[in-house]
């Protein structure tokens, strides 16, 4: 089968013809002959080919002469010069100039010609795997230059090079950072607490070893300013000195404004505790004059004002009650918790002794906020405070596909189909309104939905939708 195209040149009719025949016999190459080096270059200049092979002594323009326009305008072709014996100075001016190899006439035609064809093969290989090595290296220069974040490149334990963007966003000269080590640039603790040299020394050898790093890194630029980065380090497989790639994004705007964010959370916070506690003793203040009041009225429509009073105070106190879950709500990391713990120790919360638990939860665990309690806590309130004189609550569970659905039904009147998505609005219903509405935003923080399902007139029926990833099982048997 044909691999390579030739285009063979030289003045001697004859010698072209026996060339184009011993070289096409073992059918890797295709040749085309010419006898002049301007033919040739016409016809290179119409269509391509992958080697040159052609003599020195021609008549208007020699080998070199061809060589030189060659490596100007075509230049992934690769060149032999085919030359007398004696001509060790053309040789080296031709070497000297681009050829890839050179063919000395004279002897046995069958090996002088499979060794040219061996020549020939090799060295369109070779030019090949250059040049497609040197577009490697353009493209990946092309994207280290391009990209948006600084890249620096170290050999050992310091720095051989770096993108326009790492001078850009630390302010110093490609002639400063070369040759220095990464602590020399760095703030002396780092935010894992620990000295900025041992610290890259550690991260380093571990990247080396073939494990890729991700970490925080605070940097000092040579101008003072500090840098709070988030760095990725990796081995980047090359020949001669070891190598990593450090990809380093400038996260200091957003530090800023996340300590900003928790230092105002923090004073909410305070300020929210200090004033539900301030209102919190003046209603207490309030109940207790209500209570006094009580044992000195005896007129009905007077007691009657007072129930209306109590009725409003305990909803005032169940409103801060609310707000005090709300405020906690996402303050937590999300992790994974026992289905069946959370069921079990919502219902001894409530310390409902008319209230039947049934409970097929099964060795489950869900990715949630740590107020999963609290979602299990108000589905079985609202049971009880609906489901008449002797409630009754099942938990189960079921996989639909990936993903897992947690029932909770009653066997109360259930929920009008009117009102099925209202009861989650904040303000809905004949309490305070907050319960379902609290329930949807603590599993709405992992994307965990509910919904009402069940039949009006045979009960309430809850599905909660954990979406996969979001939920594990706990031991085999489960």
């Amino acid at each position: 089968m044909v691999r390579y195209s030739v285009l063979y040149v030289d003045d001697e009719p004859v010698l072209l013809e026996i060339g184009k025949l011993f070289l096409e016999r073992s059918g890797a190459l295709a040749i085309e002959t010419v006898s002049s080096a301007r033919e040739a270059l016409n016809l290179l200049g119409e269509q391509r080919c992958d080697a040159v092979v052609a003599d020195y002594q021609m008549p208007e323009m020699d080998g070199i002469e061809l060589l030189k326009e060659v490596r100007q305008h075509f230049e992934d072709i690769s060149f032999i010069l085919f030359t007398g014996r004696g001509r060790e100075e053309v040789v080296v001016e031709a070497l000297n100039h681009g050829a890839d190899g050179y063919i000395q006439k004279g002897g046995d035609p069958h090996s002088q010609f499979a060794e040219l064809e061996h020549r020939v093969v090799r060295a369109v290989e070779r030019r090949r795997a250059i040049l497609a090595l040197r577009d490697s290296e353009k493209r990946y220069r092309a994207l280290f230059e391009g990209a948006n974040d600084p890249i620096f490149i170290f050999e050992e334990d310091r720095f051989a090079d770096c993108n326009s963007k790492a001078l850009e966003t630390f302010r110093c000269t490609r002639e400063f950072l070369i040759r220095k080590t990464p602590w020399d640039l760095s703030s002396p603790v780092q935010p894992d607490g620990v000295p900025a040299l041992a610290s890259a020394v550690e991260k380093m050898q571990a990247a080396y070893s073939g494990q890729p790093q991700f970490f925080e890194w605070r940097i000092t630029a040579p101008s003072g300013k500090r840098y709070d980065t988030e760095m990725s380090v990796s081995r980047l497989d090359v020949k001669g000195p070891r190598q990593l790639q450090a990809i380093v994004r400038d996260v200091t705007a957003r530090k800023q404004t996340e300590a900003a964010l928790i230092a105002a959370n923090r004073k909410m916070h305070l300020l929210s505790g200090i004033t539900r506690h301030d209102i919190l003793n003046q209603l207490t203040v309030l109940q207790g004059n209500l209570e006094f009041m009580r044992e000195r009225i005896t007129d009905p429509v007077l007691l009657g004002y007072m129930d209306r009073q109590q009725q409003a105070l305990g909803f005032i106190s169940r409103q801060i009650a609310f707000t005090q879950d709300y405020q906690d709500l996402g303050v937590r990391a999300p992790d994974y918790r026992g289905l069946r713990e959370c069921v079990a120790h919502a219902a001894a919360d409530l310390d409902a002794r008319d209230l039947t638990l049934l409970t097929e939860s099964g060795r489950f665990e869900i990715y949630a906020d740590p107020m999963l309690e609290k979602v299990f806590y108000n589905l079985f309130e609202n049971s009880v405070r609906y489901a008449g004189p002797a409630p009754e609550v099942r938990v189960g569970c079921r996989r639909r596909g990936e993903s897992l659905v947690i029932v909770v039904e009653d066997n109360g009147p259930g929920i009008p189909a009117h009102e099925k998505e209202r009861i989650f609005i904040r303000g809905f219903g004949r309490n305070t309104g907050l319960g379902l509405f609290m329930v949807r935003e603590i599993l709405s923080t992992t994307g965990i939905g509910i919904r009402e399902t069940g039949d009006p007139g045979r009960g309430a029926r809850f599905e909660i939708l954990v979406p996969q990833g979001g939920w594990r099982v706990l031991d085999a048997g489960a």
